[in-house]
């Protein structure tokens, strides 16, 4: 069984409900929205960094690493990098949350604080302790930080089984700890995941096409014209197609010229995407279109009473 098959073991369907919680005492929600939130704060996976706007989203978020956050910073000027640094300066050097930011912000400088961070078990500290080291130290970071649910943990456990760093290569295991950061947002990990499905796999495309919605657009724009141009040869996947016009849907601005804000090469790509979402669009129609006549059977045979 494909490990896109399997049940997720961090993440169970109570956990997607709001009022859900997870084994570390708080909603996926607010996990996402902290992730949300560090990436700002940090400029990391595809986002701008903006601090100002980092500390207003964590000023409501109830992550506890939001509300520390949110209390370091509070009544605080911090507009910048500067301005960041020396508020955690002031918070001394034993909070292994402290080290890990303090590092962040002070990059490429002393690998200490961010070695230190993680040695105290701190699992983002632990992620990104991944890069900086080799071998099995690295797939040992890997594994604890991805063992505290880590969103960078499962992409760099992911990559440590794909690469075979400090352990055999293991592509299923690869593929399962890409699916579980990216069912959190990592944007590398969609794309990473995508690589290791086949082509005539929807889930490929509709990995791609959520990386393409957050500014990763390249690898769905350089391939998805030659599924569109297999599937009107005859040869190609329906299923495929429909996964590449579902991910386009809103992402074309005629206007500006662009497919998912990106206009490279746009005069060789609009023929095939208008093509993939006239034909998602027509797919859905036409199971409206039956849902509709069945029900309208229901009722005459009176099989149903109520819709």
């Amino acid at each position: 069984m494909s490990s896109l098959q399997m049940k997720n073991r961090f993440f169970s369907q109570e956990m997607a409900s709001s009022s859900s919680h997870n084994t570390y005492g708080f909603a996926l929600a607010t996990l996402l929205e902290w992730y949300k939130i560090r990436d700002t704060c940090f400029g990391h996976n595809n986002v701008s960094q903006n601090i100002p706007l980092a500390l207003e989203l964590a000023s409501t978020c109830q992550h506890p690493d939001a509300r520390w956050l949110n209390e370091a910073c509070s009544g605080q000027d911090v507009t910048t990098k500067k301005d960041a640094k020396r508020v955690f300066s002031a918070l001394g050097q034993n909070d292994a949350r402290t080290l890990c930011f303090m590092s962040l912000l002070d990059e490429p400088g002393d690998l200490a604080p961010l070695r230190c961070s993680a040695e105290l078990g701190y699992s983002f500290a632990q992620a990104l302790m991944v890069k900086r080291t080799e071998g099995e130290e690295r797939l040992k970071f890997a594994q604890l930080a991805a063992t505290q649910a880590e969103r960078d943990g499962f992409f760099w456990l992911g990559w440590c089984f794909r690469e075979g760093e400090g352990c055999e290569q293991d592509f299923d295991k690869a593929e399962e700890n890409f699916l579980l950061a990216s069912e959190l947002g990592h944007v590398l990990a969609m794309i990473a995941l995508g690589e290791l499905l086949y082509e005539s796999d929807p889930q490929r495309w509709r990995w791609w096409g959520r990386a393409a919605a957050l500014g990763y657009s390249w690898r769905f724009l350089s391939l998805f014209a030659k599924q569109v141009e297999l599937f009107n040869s005859g040869s190609g996947n329906a299923a495929v197609m429909f996964a590449i016009g579902q991910a386009l849907q809103g992402h074309v601005n005629e206007e500006a010229k662009t497919i998912f804000n990106n206009g490279r090469k746009y005069d060789s790509f609009i023929g095939p995407a208008k093509q993939a979402i006239a034909f998602y669009e027509a797919q859905i129609k036409a199971t409206k279109d039956a849902m509709r006549a069945w029900t309208q059977v229901g009722i005459e045979f009176n099989v149903v009473k109520d819709i």
